[in-house]
C-alpha cells in the first residue's frame, strides 16, 4: 500500500491538475449546473467533476453515496447501512451547505435544511454534476459548498434493460427501464425495488437493521410548437427503514417515507440569439416514524414548490446574457410542533464574455428575498484563459449564504429546546484558483486551490433559561487543494489517481470541523475498460476525522472524539456473455476493514454481490 502511495505522489508531482473523474478530460465538454445552461468546460471558472452513467456501470456501484465518495473535496457520513442517514459534505461546509437537485427540481428539506442522500435511487441515473465552489449567485439558498445536480435517465433510443442483483446481507435488487422515440416525444420509464436485512446501524446492537426500498420515475419530452419543447419529469419512492438510537438498538424503531419530485419545463427561442425556459417543480416529503420509545414516534412533512423563468440571451461573438426570476414556496408541518411556511423571491443575472479569444470572463448576482429571514445579495466573478488547445487556467470568487431552517426558526418551546425567529442567515466567502490539463490522448492532469470563509453559523447553545436555542454565533474557515491524475494504455488499462489536502477549523474552540478528513485519495485500476471483460480496482483512504463532544453543556465543544484513519479496497468486475447479455460481480471491503463514518454507527464488513443484465 504505502508503494503505490508513493508512485501515485510522484506521478500528482509531474504537473499542475485538479480533478476529473472517471475519463480524460474534455473540455468542450458541455456542463448545465455551473451557469445554469450548458456551456463548454473551457469557459467553467470553478471545479467541475461529471460523473456519466458509463463511470458507474464501469464500478458497478450501488449507490449514489458510493460513487460521491470517490470524488475529490467530497466526504460522505452514513449512519449505519442502507438506507440510513447520508451526508454529504463539500471542502469543509456543513452538509446542510449542500443543494442538490434532481433534474433542476430543489430536494433540500424545508424542516432542517439538508439533504438524504439514503433513498436516491443510482440505477436511475444518467449523469451527476458536482460544482464545488459557493453558487448562491445563480441558485440562492443552500450553495455555500457547492451544487450536486443529478440527471435522471431519458431516452435517446427505443429500447429496455431488466437487470437482477443478489449478494450480502440478504440483498436483492431488481431494475426494469424501458424506452420510447416517435414521432416528436420521448419517454423514458424506470422501476427499482431494493431489499435487505442489513446490520446493525448501532455499534452496540445485535439486531439486524433493514431496508426497502421501491422508487418508479418517467421523463416525457416532447416537442411544443415550431421552437418549442416540453419537459416532465415524475418521481416516486417509497421507503422502510429500520433504525437504531445512538449506541442502543431499538428493535421496533421504524421510519416510512413517500418522496414525491414533479418537473415541469418549457423551453422555446424568440430568435436565434434568445431563448427562454419557464419550470414549474414540486418536491413533497412525509415522513412516518414508529416504534416502542414515545419519543421516536411521530411522522412530518415536506413540501417545497418553485417557479424558475430564465432567459439566456446570446449575440454573434459568443457572449451570453442570463436572466432570471425565481419564485419559491416550502412548508414544513410537525403534528404537534409547528405548521409553517414561507416564500422567498429572486431575480439573478449572469454575464459570459470573452475578452480575448482565449480568455473568457463570468460575472453574476443575485438578490433572495424571504418572509421570514433577511434579503440576502450574493454575488460571484470569475476567469477562464485556454492559452492552448487542452489546457485551461481559471479563478472565481463568490459569495454564498443558508437560510435558517425551519427548525432552527420555529421549534416549539419544550422541556429541552426553543427556536429562535431572530435568526440571519449563514454566510460564506471562497475563491480558488486552478488549472485542468489535457496532456496527451493518455494523461489528463489538474490541480486546484480553495480557501472559504464562514460567518453567522448557527449553532445550538443554552440561553438564560437553559434549554438549548439556536445563536448565530459559529465562524469556520476551510481551505486545502485537489489533485487528480488519469493515465490511460491502449483502452486496455486506466489509471486514476485522486488527492484531497482540506484543513477546517471551528474558530471558537479551534478544532477540525466534524466528520470532514484532512486527507483523502483514491486510487482506481480499470482493466480492459472497454472490454468484454471488465475489471476495476479502487483503493479509498480517509484520514482521522473528529467528532466533537460538550462535556459542560454549555453549548461549546470542548473534546474531540477520533474516528481512526482507514483504507478499504474494493473489487467489481463484468462479463458479456453476448451483445445484449451482461454478468457483473461486486466485493466490497476486500479485507474487511472495521471503520466508522459517523461515531457510534456501523459500517459494513467483507461483502460481495452478483447479478445479470440484459439490455434490449
Amino acid at each position: 500500500m504505502k508503494k503505490i502511495v508513493v508512485v501515485l505522489g510522484c506521478l500528482l508531482g509531474m504537473a499542475a491538475f485538479n480533478n476529473v473523474h472517471a475519463e480524460n478530460i474534455r473540455l468542450d465538454d458541455i456542463v448545465v449546473t455551473a451557469t445554469r445552461s450548458g456551456v463548454p468546460r473551457s469557459q467553467i471558472p470553478t471545479t467541475v467533476t461529471v460523473i456519466t452513467e458509463e463511470d458507474i456501470k464501469e464500478r458497478n456501484a450501488s449507490t449514489v453515496a458510493d460513487v460521491l465518495r470517490e470524488t475529490p473535496g467530497l466526504s460522505v457520513a452514513q449512519q449505519g447501512g442502507p438506507g440510513q442517514t447520508t451526508s454529504v459534505f463539500i471542502r469543509g461546509a456543513e452538509s446542510q451547505h449542500t443543494l442538490v437537485l434532481i433534474d433542476g427540481i430543489k430536494v433540500n428539506s424545508p424542516t432542517d435544511g439538508g439533504f438524504d442522500f439514503a433513498d436516491m435511487n443510482i440505477n436511475d441515473v444518467e449523469r451527476i454534476e458536482i460544482i464545488r465552489a459557493p453558487l448562491s449567485a445563480l441558485y440562492g439558498s443552500d450553495a455555500i459548498g457547492g451544487v450536486i445536480q443529478i440527471f435522471t435517465k431519458k431516452a435517446h433510443a427505443s429500447g429496455g434493460s431488466v437487470s437482477y442483483e443478489g449478494g450480502s446481507y440478504g440483498t436483492e435488487r431488481e431494475d426494469v427501464s424501458t424506452s420510447l422515440i416517435k414521432d416528436g416525444y420521448d419517454l423514458n420509464l424506470t422501476a427499482s425495488n431494493l431489499k435487505t436485512t442489513g446490520f446493525s446501524a448501532s455499534k452496540a446492537g445485535t439486531e439486524k437493521d433493514g431496508y426497502k426500498n421501491t422508487t418508479i420515475s418517467s421523463h416525457l419530452g416532447m416537442t411544443a410548437g415550431a421552437t418549442g419543447r416540453l419537459d416532465i419529469t415524475a418521481h416516486l419512492t417509497e421507503s422502510k427503514t429500520d433504525l437504531d438510537g445512538f449506541n442502543v438498538d431499538e428493535p421496533n424503531f421504524q421510519q416510512h417515507r413517500q418522496w414525491n419530485l414533479l418537473g415541469i419545463n418549457y423551453n422555446s427561442s424568440f430568435s436565434t440569439n434568445w431563448n427562454q425556459r419557464l419550470s414549474f417543480t414540486n418536491s413533497d416529503d412525509e415522513f412516518v416514524y414508529t416504534g416502542d420509545n414515545p419519543w421516536n414516534r411521530g411522522q412530518f412533512s415536506t413540501r417545497m414548490n418553485t417557479l424558475n423563468w430564465q432567459h439566456n440571451i446570446h449575440s454573434d461573438e459568443g457572449s451570453e446574457l442570463t436572466l432570471g426570476y425565481e419564485r419559491q414556496q416550502q412548508h414544513g408541518d410537525i403534528p404537534g410542533a409547528y405548521n409553517k411556511k414561507f416564500t422567498n423571491n429572486a431575480v439573478y443575472i449572469q454575464d459570459q464574455r470573452g475578452l480575448k479569444s482565449s480568455v473568457q470572463l463570468l460575472a453574476g448576482l443575485r438578490w433572495d428575498d424571504s418572509t421570514i429571514y433577511q434579503s440576502a445579495f450574493t454575488y460571484r466573478t470569475g476567469i477562464t484563459q485556454t492559452p492552448a488547445e487542452g489546457i485551461k487556467w481559471y479563478a472565481q470568487y463568490g459569495t454564498a449564504f443558508k437560510g435558517p431552517s425551519l427548525n432552527d426558526l420555529f421549534w416549539p418551546e419544550d422541556l429541552f429546546a426553543l427556536g429562535n425567529p431572530n435568526l440571519k442567515p449563514e454566510k460564506s466567502k471562497g475563491w480558488e484558483v486552478g488549472t485542468e490539463q489535457v496532456m496527451s490522448a493518455n494523461m489528463t492532469v489538474a490541480l486546484s486551490y480553495f480557501a472559504n470563509t464562514y460567518e453567522d453559523l448557527i449553532q445550538w447553545i443554552p440561553n438564560s433559561s437553559g434549554k438549548f436555542q439556536p445563536q448565530n454565533r459559529r465562524e469556520a474557515s476551510s481551505n486545502g487543494f485537489e489533485t487528480n491524475i488519469v493515465l490511460t494504455a491502449d483502452n486496455l488499462v486506466r489509471l486514476e489517481g485522486s488527492y484531497t489536502y482540506n484543513d477546517t477549523e471551528d474558530r471558537e474552540s479551534h478544532f477540525y470541523l466534524q466528520r470532514r478528513p484532512l486527507n483523502k485519495y483514491g486510487i482506481a485500476l480499470l482493466l480492459n475498460p472497454a472490454g468484454d471483460v471488465r475489471m476495476t480496482i479502487n483503493i479509498n483512504h480517509s484520514g482521522r476525522r473528529v467528532e466533537w463532544a460538550d462535556t459542560n453543556f454549555d453549548g461549546k465543544p470542548d473534546q474531540e472524539k477520533i474516528m481512526s484513519a482507514y483504507t478499504k479496497v474494493d473489487l467489481s468486475g463484468s462479463y458479456k456473455i453476448s451483445r445484449t447479455t451482461e454478468l457483473f460481480i461486486r466485493i466490497e471491503n476486500l479485507f474487511d476493514v472495521k471503520y466508522e463514518e459517523a461515531i457510534g454507527y456501523n459500517t459494513a464488513g467483507l461483502s460481495s454481490y452478483g447479478g445479470l443484465r440484459i439490455t434490449l
